[in-house]
């Protein structure tokens, strides 16, 4: 089931604007209507409560309903404890993108300021090169 024209149905019916929903959302509006197009390869379930949370309803009324078997309270409780295990591994994958992103940040500042060092020498080498060439001329006079 895509759940992108689930939440459009709700966002219009409420008469909320795409430009709206974006920025309470803190994305763009291009962001925004992929979301509603399903035009984005995966939607974190916090991304739902958030949308949920803005209009007003519940993630239940963006994602489904459970069917009448798992209406009983011991079912959605597992439900609730699913979505929130899925939570939880969005978050610690968030977590180690941010430590990747870290690292490949102090790697890109340290090899910078290798490369730095390293013309800054060259600088010095042509110059004692040039001395070399001048003092070898001045011999040759």
């Amino acid at each position: 089931m895509s759940i992108g024209p689930t939440i459009r149905k709700i966002r219009e019916a409420r008469n909320v604007t795409q430009e709206y929903m974006a920025s309470r959302l803190k994305i763009g509006v291009t962001a925004y209507g992929n979301i509603e197009r399903s035009d984005v390869k995966r939607l974190p379930v916090q991304r739902i409560f958030e949308i949920a949370s803005i209009l007003n309803v519940d993630y239940t009324d963006i994602c489904g309903r459970p069917d009448k078997s798992a209406a009983n309270p011991d079912e959605r409780l597992k439900m609730h404890a699913a979505i929130l295990g899925l939570m939880d591994y969005f978050s610690k994958d968030k977590q180690m993108l941010c430590e990747l992103l870290k690292i490949y940040k102090e790697t890109h500042e340290r090899t910078d300021a290798m490369l730095q060092d390293h013309a800054k020498a060259m600088v010095r080498v042509m110059k004692m090169q040039q001395e070399i060439h001048q003092y070898l001329l001045t011999m040759k006079k």
